[in-house]
């Protein structure tokens, strides 16, 4: 049986939650229970949860907002308890077939992986990439890059089954062993770096990630966040990049990491992408990130 765990923050009023719900009420095989964990909507997110009937459904009400890594792990507590064999946690900013929590459940065991994710396309362009595979690339300053992403699917030639170092958390299944194996997710990230972190600690105990191109998941990039430049990303952003970079890289590499992290805020500055004050959020989540 798979637990499937979505974290949801205001998701009522961006058409996000409903859309979400009626994929998942779609699935046609039902061996899965849906677990809500709410972390202290203030839009009417919790009132319309609490109200909800829906077979297969259950619902956690926090009374703060613990972040999205918390979240999950309160999720995996769920599932242990319910007896699962498998957990995916995805996004409520998704959308996706009829067969997909199925689907990934039986591609991962098929391939006797640990973790499993779909293709991921842009919801708005569901013919370009979002996630396919993913990679660590110091030129970047370390940060979990998507392979290919932006690109037409057409343009990138892909076996149906792809080995990857890098995970995105925004659909993943897992044996639920080799999840808890790795004591879940590191709940020092609030939101983002969560899943890079698994994945390194995955890799480092031999556990395999592998993407199944012949699935897909429609993702609504940023929409929960409010867009990969609001203050609120930014800061989040930027303080778990410097927890991943201290933690696996060294101070040497932190140093070089933190001059090309503010080459890219700069220039994004000046590309008009983000505003200047944004420039303060981002030195707010490197003096954060570099305490731990």
């Amino acid at each position: 049986m798979n637990v499937i765990v979505t974290v949801t923050f205001n998701a009522l009023n961006d058409d996000i939650l409903e859309p979400f719900l009626d994929s998942i009420e779609a699935q046609r095989n039902r061996d899965f229970i849906l677990l809500i964990v709410d972390n202290a909507s203030t839009d009417g997110t919790a009132d319309y949860l609490r109200q909800l009937d829906r077979p297969n459904t259950h619902v956690i009400l926090n009374d703060e907002n613990v972040g999205f890594a918390k979240g999950c792990n309160q999720g995996l507590a769920f599932a242990r308890s319910h007896g699962a064999t498998h957990i995916t946690f995805i996004n409520n900013d998704t959308e996706f077939n009829d067969s997909l929590m199925h689907a990934m459940v039986g591609s991962l065991e098929e391939q006797k992986a640990d973790a499993l994710v779909p293709l991921i396309t842009y919801y708005s362009q569901p013919d370009r990439i979002w996630f396919v595979t993913g990679s660590f690339r110091l030129a970047r300053g370390i940060i979990p890059f998507h392979d290919h992403i932006g690109r037409l699917r057409r343009e990138v030639p892909m076996k149906a089954i792809e080995d990857t170092k890098f995970a995105s958390g925004c659909c993943i299944t897992f044996n639920i062993d080799s999840f808890e194996a790795m004591n879940g997710f590191d709940e020092r990230h609030f939101v983002y770096w969560e899943d890079a972190e698994l994945c390194m600690k995955m890799a480092a105990a031999g556990q395999r990630i592998v993407v199944d191109t012949r699935l897909e998941c429609r993702h609504k990039v940023s929409v929960s966040t409010g867009g990969s430049f609001s203050a609120f990303s930014i800061y989040h952003f930027t303080r778990g990049h410097m927890i991943f970079v201290r933690d696996h890289f060294g101070k040497v590499i932190t140093a070089l990491v933190i001059c090309v992290s503010l080459a890219k805020a700069v220039l994004n500055v000046i590309r008009g992408r983000m505003k200047i004050r944004g420039l303060k959020s981002w030195y707010r989540g490197i003096a954060s990130g570099l305490r731990g």
